[in-house]
C-alpha cells in the first residue's frame, strides 16, 4: 500500500535503538544529582588528582626522561614534574577507565532490563552494546579534557602542542571498542548464569591496570618482561596514545592492522557466545 512506509534496515534500526538508549543510559546516570552531567568532567579529574598526589607527591615516582622530555618542551613551567607525571598519567588512566567501566556494568546490564528479555522482538544484543556507548562517551569527555590541558599548560605556545597526529585518536581507540563489545558480549551472557562474576570484576579491573603501563613506564620493567605486557589489551593503546598525544608520532599501522583483527575475532565471539545463551535468558530471570 502506498501508504506504508518500508521497514528499515535492522541495522538501521539497531543503530537507532542503540543511540536512543545510548543517551537515555548516560542522562540516567546523573539523573537527580546536582552536577548532574558535569561529574562526566569532575570524576576523571578527582581520579588523576588522587593516583598524581599517592603515587607522585607519596611516592615519589616519576617517568623516565624519555616520557619527561617531550612534556617539558610543551609545559610553561618545565620543572614542574607534578604536572607531567599527572598529564602521561591521565593518558593511561582513561583508557583503563573505559574497558572497566564495560566490563563492570556489562555483568548486570540483563540483570537490569530483565523486562526487555520477554520481548520477543527486542534485540537483546543492542543492551550490552549501550555500555560500550555510554563508556565512549566518557572516554570523549576525558580526552577532550587531556587535550584542553595540554594547551592550556603550553600557554602562549599552544600551537607547538596540536600535531597532526590527534585526528587518529579515533582510529587509536577503534580496536579497543570492538575488544570491548566482545568483552561486554561475553560478560552480559555470562553474568545471567554465574552471579558471582560481577564480584570478581574488582579484581580483574585491578589486575588489568596493573598488568599494563598505566601507573609506571615500561622501561622500568626487565626487557625480558616487556612483552608479556602486550597480553594486556590496553598496553599497545596506552602507549600508542601516549606517543600521539605527546610526541606527534603516528600510530603503527602495521600493529594497529593486527590489533584490529585481533579485536574483530573478539567481538565476533561475543557476539556468538551471547547470541547463543540468549535464549536461557529468559528462563533464568
Amino acid at each position: 500500500m502506498s501508504g506504508q512506509r518500508a521497514p528499515a534496515h535492522p541495522w538501521l534500526s539497531f543503530w537507532r535503538l542503540l543511540w536512543q538508549l545510548g543517551v537515555r543510559d548516560i542522562q540516567a546516570r546523573y539523573k537527580g544529582s546536582v552536577l548532574g552531567i558535569l561529574w562526566s568532567f569532575i570524576t576523571p579529574l578527582l581520579t588523576v588528582g588522587l593516583y598524581t598526589f599517592l603515587f607522585s607527591f607519596v611516592f615519589k615516582s616519576q617517568w623516565g626522561e624519555d616520557m619527561r622530555s617531550p612534556l617539558a618542551r610543551q609545559m610553561s613551567d618545565p620543572q614542574n614534574t607534578h604536572t607531567q607525571y599527572a598529564l602521561v598519567l591521565f593518558a593511561g588512566l582513561i583508557v583503563h577507565t573505559f574497558l572497566a567501566d564495560i566490563m563492570v556494568r556489562a555483568c548486570s546490564v540483563i540483570h537490569s532490563q530483565a523486562n526487555l528479555v520477554k520481548k520477543v522482538v527486542f534485540p537483546l544484543h543492542v543492551l550490552p552494546a549501550v555500555v560500550v556507548f555510554s563508556a565512549l562517551f566518557q572516554w570523549l569527555i576525558s580526552t577532550a579534557l587531556l587535550l584542553g590541558a595540554l594547551c592550556l599548560g603550553a600557554g602562549w605556545r599552544a600551537l607547538d602542542v596540536v600535531f597532526l597526529s590527534w585526528l587518529s585518536l579515533p582510529l587509536l581507540m577503534l580496536p579497543l571498542v570492538l575488544v570491548g563489545l566482545g568483552v561486554a558480549w561475553f560478560l552480559a551472557a555470562m553474568g545471567v548464569f554465574l552471579r558471582d562474576l560481577s564480584q570478581l570484576m574488582s579484581w580483574l579491573v585491578m589486575a588489568l591496570m596493573f598488568s599494563a603501563p598505566i601507573l609506571y613506564p615500561m622501561v622500568n620493567l626487565p626487557e625480558a618482561y616487556r612483552n608479556w605486557l602486550y597480553l594486556n589489551p590496553l598496553t599497545w593503546v596506552v602507549e600508542s596514545l601516549r606517543h600521539v598525544v605527546y610526541w606527534g608520532v603516528w600510530p603503527d599501522w602495521s600493529q594497529w592492522l593486527i590489533f584490529l583483527w585481533a579485536s574483530l575475532l573478539t567481538a565476533y565471539a561475543g557476539a556468538w557466545v551471547f547470541g547463543r545463551m540468549k535464549k536461557g535468558f529468559a528462563d533464568v530471570l
